[in-house]
């Protein structure tokens, strides 16, 4: 059974010019071997963890008008706001989803979540709860924003380094801003549910950015595919909050596109945690954010990946109109 990698991040944020070479070598040998990686040392304190994932927990909390005030629309442009259970159905972007299953409707995920993008998007506004009913909420969004961000563009700079790439050739794709962070909370479950094989608490997918950052509480469940043994999962345990934690990212549908697929998007699940005994599984909150390219860049294949050999794999569109017909799917 393959691993995954566990890299340390301050090698390269805080490393000698061979650290950092060294780390760029092996953040790309583990994206394209896995798709993923695990980083310590990410330089986002534990305490802010905790504090994100508290707030999280106090916002799916809120009665019931004041989430309704900030539903979000669903549909193909950008998500904001809160996202009830059902609102997004993650099975319908994947063929091998419907495996085994007659009524392809029935088949749901048990997940709801808050969606924001930049902060100051006039685009595509976000919607944030009353300050009076959640004091420090958008502040603590707006801080996990901005640090994951600076982690992202330095794991792009990284990526450049291993990949042989001219520095800023990823990077600069994404410097105006388009990147998203979604809170997700999974509601507790019969595990019988779970088992029975139409629920999940997200079906098997890929994300749509360039890459992805995510923090998890210790609850499990989180499931990556194993390259060894395709169509297998392997459980990623998480490291609770409260110890050192751990950042889980994964390489994305852009990253893939732009690379004609060097480096494919990771796919994974969250289902029923490995060893699980408990008749119910209690409730999980997870923290992704998103890194986009901007709207206006291709997310089509990069000269330098384009060969005789490996033919452009990928149509020219831009990075907003790759993830608004990926939307279509999801809303």
């Amino acid at each position: 059974m393959a691993e995954v990698p566990r890299l340390d991040f301050s090698r390269f944020s805080q490393g000698t010019k061979q650290e950092k070479e060294e780390f760029g070598e092996a953040l790309t040998k583990a994206l394209i071997e896995h798709g993923f990686v695990k980083l310590v040392n990410h330089g986002i304190a534990d305490e802010a963890v905790v504090n994100l994932l508290e707030q999280s927990r106090k916002f799916f909390n809120l009665p019931a008008p004041a989430l309704q005030r900030i539903a979000c629309v669903p549909g193909p442009n950008p998500q904001r706001g809160w996202c009830g259970q059902g609102t997004e159905l993650v099975s319908k972007t994947r063929k091998e989803n419907y495996a085994g299953h007659d009524d392809v409707t029935k088949l749901m995920d048990a997940r709801e979540h808050f969606d924001a993008g930049p902060l100051e998007d006039a685009q595509f506004p976000n919607l944030w709860p009353d300050e009076n009913d959640l004091p420090g909420f958008r502040e603590t969004i707006a801080n996990h924003y901005q640090i994951c961000k600076k982690v992202a563009h330095q794991l792009m700079a990284a990526v450049e380094i291993g990949m042989g790439l001219s520095a800023g050739v990823l990077v600069d794709r994404c410097r105006q801003e388009a990147s998203e962070i979604s809170l997700n909370r999974y509601p507790q479950i019969a595990s019988e549910t779970l088992a029975e094989g139409h629920t999940k608490r997200i079906w098997p997918h890929t994300d749509y950015g360039v890459i992805t950052l995510l923090f998890q509480d210790g609850v499990g469940g989180l499931e990556l595919e194993d390259r060894t043994r395709p169509g297998e999962f392997l459980p990623v345990t998480p490291t609770a909050p409260g110890g050192r934690a751990e950042m889980v990212v994964n390489a994305s549908d852009t990253f893939e596109r732009w690379t004609n697929g060097v480096v494919r998007a990771g796919l994974h699940r969250v289902t029923l945690p490995c060893d699980e005994k408990r008749a119910v599984v209690p409730e999980r909150y997870s923290c992704a954010f998103f890194q986009k390219a901007s709207r206006e860049t291709s997310a089509g294949p990069l000269p330098q990946f384009v060969t005789e050999d490996n033919p452009a794999r990928y149509d020219e569109i831009t990075a907003l109109q790759f993830q608004q017909r990926r939307n279509r799917l999801h809303y």
